[in-house]
């Protein structure tokens, strides 16, 4: 047993902020599911199952709330600064081809 008690040393500040990761998962799975539903469009000629729309919702729910993270994620401390801007372009992106593609079906 020793005296003196030894300090724990961490050498790397933590390299993003837990809401940019948080921001940028729901981003990922926003853009994912838009996708999913285009390739699905495409291979059934227009003629896809009702749960795309319901999976549409959730991709416009999951992007404006990614993208609440993503700016409260920039007002932390921590983290860098690409991440920070990534987390907010790649959810603005995310509602952007909502928008397009809200715009080309009606």
């Amino acid at each position: 047993m020793s005296i003196f008690k030894k300090k724990r040393y961490y050498f790397s500040d933590s390299s993003i902020a837990s809401d940019t990761v948080i921001a940028l998962v729901m981003g990922a799975i926003s853009l994912i599911i838009e996708i999913s539903g285009v390739v699905a469009s495409i291979i059934t000629k227009g003629h896809t199952p009702a749960i795309f729309g319901t999976l549409y919702l959730c991709a416009i729910i999951l992007a404006v709330v990614g993208e609440i993270f993503a700016w409260i994620g920039n007002a932390a401390q921590e983290g860098g600064a690409l991440g920070k801007r990534v987390s907010i372009i790649l959810n603005i992106v995310a509602l952007l081809v909502i928008v397009w593609i809200l715009i080309l079906g009606s």
